[in-house]
């Protein structure tokens, strides 16, 4: 939010790139850089350039608020910003990770193995032993989820060991899309990097951004769920309208098959209006070239 406030954009664009929020949840690098003095040049007109007739500062997030860093000499006001980790990758993207994580369990029946997995670990260097279980943990800061990042990994895999028939394929992609984030994590923070490592860190986002799609269903936004809830309030007060002039065990017969219809439709709503399309997702993808500079 201090670069919302310092460049004056709006809060779900990057401060860097061009890119459409639409697109944040892709893994791309082939969006303009933000040129801001280009922005202040067309302000008064409502536009972008001369020929950039389909994109307006609406589309790309410009406020027209006065930018700090335009009178500073020698700097692009699209430079100052830079990965944050604290912000950026443990009270954002493994914030929104463990709230995945949690609906997986929760479908699978893994919730209580994981709590009671949490709560037996033991102590090691450098690693602060959770004092209760995860679910009593009530507000998340940096240090815990720095401790969490540190161990995740290895919980899930316990919890998720001996599936049945049905659950070998899921339980063996979400540890791997886990550990695809968590080694990132632990690579983004060196001290000193080469060109293998840094090859090693955008590897690792390129397989995060590859299976994420497994725990699409988990982030259903809560427009999506108050649709899903509309929706059943419908059929309940339809099924009672239809329940005085059929026979019980008809109406019943009626009743589960509209279930089940209703059922796949909110799951087709599910998969079609959940997205990944928030911004510190794609901030995490500009890691490498700071690194670089």
């Amino acid at each position: 939010m201090q670069n919302v406030a310092l460049h004056g954009i709006k809060s779900n664009v990057c401060p860097r790139c061009e890119v459409p929020i639409k697109k944040l949840g892709s893994k791309t690098k082939d969006y303009r850089v933000r040129d801001y003095a280009r922005y202040q040049r067309f302000k008064g007109e409502n536009r972008i350039a001369e020929r950039d007739d389909d994109i307006t500062p609406a589309s790309l997030g410009i406020c027209f608020r006065q930018n700090v860093f335009y009178w500073l000499p020698r700097l692009s006001p699209s430079d100052p910003h830079k990965p944050d980790m604290p912000h950026t990758i443990y009270l954002g993207i493994f914030k929104h990770m463990m709230k995945w994580i949690q609906g997986f369990m929760k479908k699978n029946g893994r919730l209580d193995g994981f709590d009671e997995v949490w709560k037996t670990l033991p102590p090691y260097p450098g690693f602060l032993v959770p004092k209760e279980g995860y679910h009593r943990v009530t507000q998340w800061q940096g240090k815990e989820m720095t401790n969490m990042g540190l161990c995740i990994l290895g919980i899930l895999r316990v919890a998720l060991c001996q599936p049945r028939s049905s659950e070998v394929i899921p339980f063996k992609h979400a540890p791997e899309w886990v550990q695809a984030l968590a080694e990132f994590n632990m690579m983004a923070q060196y001290r000193s990097h080469m060109s293998e490592t840094i090859a090693c860190v955008e590897d690792y986002l390129d397989r995060f951004h590859k299976m994420k799609n497994i725990i699409l269903e988990y982030r259903v936004t809560k427009c999506t769920e108050a649709k899903i809830d509309e929706q059943r309030k419908k059929l309940r007060h339809h099924s009672g309208q239809t329940s005085e002039h059929i026979a019980p065990s008809k109406w019943r017969r009626n009743l589960d098959a509209d279930w089940e219809e209703h059922n796949e439709r909110h799951i087709d709503m599910m998969y079609s209006e959940s997205h990944f399309n928030f911004i510190k997702i794609h901030l995490i993808s500009h890691f490498s070239d700071d690194i670089r500079l």
